[in-house]
């Protein structure tokens, strides 16, 4: 097992933004999905200590999240500040030899960067920066990569590639993809669904190839199976998931976030 998390909670004020959330990922490439306002930022933001959990426990790897070595795990986040005028090739290699793995220049093979490389960060495009940012993750080899939104502000095309690189590194690190951006279900190993801080779906890679339709329950008490336009329609009137049962999970998780 990757990752086990037990009731885990995280409160802002009077607002649950994780409520007693528990799920596993196996290892291999894993998704953490949901829509805005999921939970899913305040999790990534736990797993790099950031902010503490109010209760509940994470184990990577079986171990507790806080007694990782800093070269095991490592994390790209969606938004962040660089150092403009660093070089793309220089800061790969700090990484490299602080991690004591100097790969650089077979990520940057992978990630198409190397036309690129002696750049400084504000003279890339969004798209290359993304790219960048994803890619300096991998430096070094850790054993567990955090990704959040690695798929914004590239194109579709950068996104196939992009996700070639992921199931090509899976073979060396454990991948967790965070995103409302699902794709390559037959791929992953694992992936957890959260809604307004819950868990709704947790799901091996077993389960995920038995998958062929959904039936999604609203708290109301309201039924809608295989109908993506009506459950966006009743989510978008304030109306909020109870529970989803495998029947086109596929289809609502790349349709649905």
């Amino acid at each position: 097992m990757l990752l086990e998390c037990s009731n885990l909670s995280k409160s802002y004020g009077k607002i649950k933004a994780l409520d007693n959330v528990s799920f596993t990922l196996e290892k291999g490439l894993s998704y953490i999905l949901g829509p805005n306002g999921s939970g899913k930022t305040t999790f990534i933001k736990i797993v790099s200590n950031i902010v503490p959990p109010d209760s509940g426990e994470i184990k990577i790897l079986k171990k507790h999240y806080l007694n990782l070595k800093p070269n095991d795990i490592s994390f790209s986040y969606e938004k962040t500040v660089f150092p403009s005028s660093v070089r793309i090739i220089d800061y790969l290699r700090t990484i490299g030899e602080f991690r004591g793995n100097d790969n650089t220049d077979e990520i940057l093979s992978l990630f198409d960067l190397e036309g690129v490389k002696t750049k400084k960060f504000r003279e890339l495009s969004q798209g290359y920066k993304r790219r960048f940012l994803v890619a300096s993750a991998f430096v070094g080899f850790p054993k567990v990569v955090f990704l959040d939104e690695p798929f914004s502000n590239i194109d579709i095309i950068a996104k196939k590639k992009m996700m070639e690189t992921f199931l090509e590194l899976k073979k060396k690190i454990n991948i967790i993809i965070v995103s409302h951006v699902f794709t390559s279900i037959d791929k992953v190993d694992s992936i957890v669904v959260l809604h307004n801080g819950k868990v709704i779906k947790n799901l091996m890679k077993k389960e995920l190839k038995n998958i062929s339709g959904f039936r999604v329950v609203f708290e109301d008490g309201t039924v809608v199976i295989n109908n993506i336009g009506e459950i966006n329609r009743l989510i978008s009137q304030g109306k909020r998931i109870l529970s989803i049962e495998p029947l086109s999970l596929e289809k609502w998780l790349a349709e649905q976030f």
